[in-house]
């Protein structure tokens, strides 16, 4: 996503190819993390549905860090891309506090996936 408009800005700017290569290199780890945040948002959700809670604060954290880095980068920037940002970190935060607020709720014991130690 937004792949289109970072080659047209490059293809504008003088940049030696080590700096082009280097701008890539960060796009793609960037674009590599929110995978990984986005595979532990949904594995913290899956845990908490099937009993255990306690990966919801994974989810809760990475909402809280995407939330208000899409709001910064989109009052600085004003892209539309980062716009993302806010839902991702809006849907995390609302996962992690629905999750644990409807757990406690109906009192829905937390399970542990740690073996129980004799």
């Amino acid at each position: 996503m937004g792949r289109h408009k970072l080659d047209a800005g490059l293809a504008r700017a003088a940049l030696d190819a080590h700096t082009d290569k280097r701008v890539y290199r960060v796009w793609y780890f960037c674009g590599g993390c929110m995978l990984v945040f986005g595979v532990l948002t949904i594995l913290s959700a899956w845990q908490a549905m099937r009993g255990n809670d306690r990966a919801l604060p994974a989810s809760g954290r990475i909402g809280v860090f995407y939330l208000p880095t899409g709001v910064l980068a989109l009052a600085y920037r004003g892209e539309p891309f980062c716009t993302v940002f806010v839902i991702l970190g809006c849907l995390a935060l609302i996962l992690s506090v629905a999750l644990g607020v409807t757990r406690t709720r109906y009192g829905i014991a937390s399970r542990s996936i740690a073996p129980h130690m004799p």
